[in-house]
């Protein structure tokens, strides 16, 4: 969710332009909102030879929505992805992490002209995906199928993913209990309800699945709210790899269908005709794919428990901001839903 970000345009302009390579002349900064986890500036930078219409991320100098910023993972990532993976991502040039510049450890990279489905007001509510007709919705959802499987078959040696850090400190334990054990040191930063939280950590603890014996890049934050599309529907940008990990494909199937369901029947809300049900989603993956999904109501609890997560200091800090009002129910209702998933 986007919120206002007190930041002095012009100011921005000229540290942009005094530490991109060449000293650039930069174009306005456009600041179309901050979220609590990143901030994004838009701005067109013009060398001698070429103009550029770029995005920069930065990570919040204030509020933080997660106890790390991953903005050096992300980067590294997405770069690695652009060198020939076929899935497509925006072009990064430069990361920084000196937060005297922006304010924040931040990167720079290609803008991408495109459209992502909201999640507020939900696209199962308004909007454009809503007034699709059903078989271009169908189009969409499998495009975000599509786009997880090729992310799921990288070769993740290959690519130099196989130092990528995996959330939690604790490097003797499998990757999944890693993330665990991360989660469990920082309930307190995201301060959910804490029994259902405990109850699930428990849940996820004794019913833990084996590890996958090589381990894929996971997108992380897999949802069609994190893809761009072109007019005619088709993926023009995979975004948002702040959440990325080693680990079982299973984990990015279970997020793509659990934040679908929290932006339907999580908030009340009918899902839109056309779209593939959970049944036919796992089908198609696995036809896809060629793996079979065994453990996917595993990884939907772990889906929920980290989204009650997020959501809780999400929903904390924009009462603190002033954002929303004490009833704002988005907490609620994920703690619900989990409640309802174990």
């Amino acid at each position: 969710m986007p919120v206002p970000h007190q930041r002095d345009p012009e100011l921005t302009r000229e540290r942009l332009r005094a530490w991109l390579p060449g000293g650039p002349a930069v174009g306005p900064v456009s600041i179309p909102g901050s979220g609590f986890s990143t901030e994004t500036l838009i701005f067109e930078a013009s060398w001698p030879d070429r103009d550029r219409r770029l995005v920069a991320r930065v990570a919040g100098p204030g509020h933080r929505l997660y106890p790390q910023a991953r903005l050096d993972v992300e980067f590294q990532v997405m770069r690695v992805l652009g060198r020939g993976a076929d899935v497509p991502v925006p072009a990064v040039h430069w990361y920084e992490d000196d937060p005297a510049i922006l304010g924040g450890p931040f990167f720079v990279m290609d803008h991408v002209d495109g459209r992502t489905p909201a999640d507020l007001p939900s696209y199962h509510r308004e909007g454009w995906v809503a007034d699709l007709p059903e078989k271009d919705r169908a189009r969409l959802w499998w495009s975000g199928v599509e786009t997880l499987r090729r992310i799921h078959s990288l070769d993740a040696s290959d690519l130099a993913f196989a130092d990528l850090p995996v959330t939690g400190p604790n490097r003797g334990a499998s990757g999944l209990e890693r993330q665990l054990d991360h989660y469990e040191e920082h309930l307190g930063f995201f301060d959910a309800e804490p029994a259902l939280a405990r109850d699930a950590l428990a849940w996820l603890r004794e019913h833990r699945p084996p590890e996958p014996p090589a381990p894929s890049l996971l997108w992380g934050d897999a949802r069609l709210g994190n893809m761009l599309f072109t007019a005619s529907g088709r993926p023009a940008a995979v975004l948002d790899w702040e959440m990325t990990s080693l680990g079982d494909p299973e984990s990015d199937l279970a997020w793509y269908l659990y934040l679908d369901r929290h932006l339907s029947e999580g908030i009340g809300a009918a899902r839109l005709p056309g779209l593939p049900d959970r049944e036919e989603t796992v089908a198609g993956y696995e036809k896809s794919s060629g793996r079979p999904v065994r453990h996917l109501h595993y990884y939907e609890v772990f889906a929920g428990f980290r989204l009650m997560l997020i959501t809780a200091r999400l929903t904390r800090l924009l009462r603190a901001n002033g954002t929303v009002g004490p009833g704002f129910p988005l907490a609620r209702n994920t703690a619900a839903l989990l409640a309802r998933t174990l």
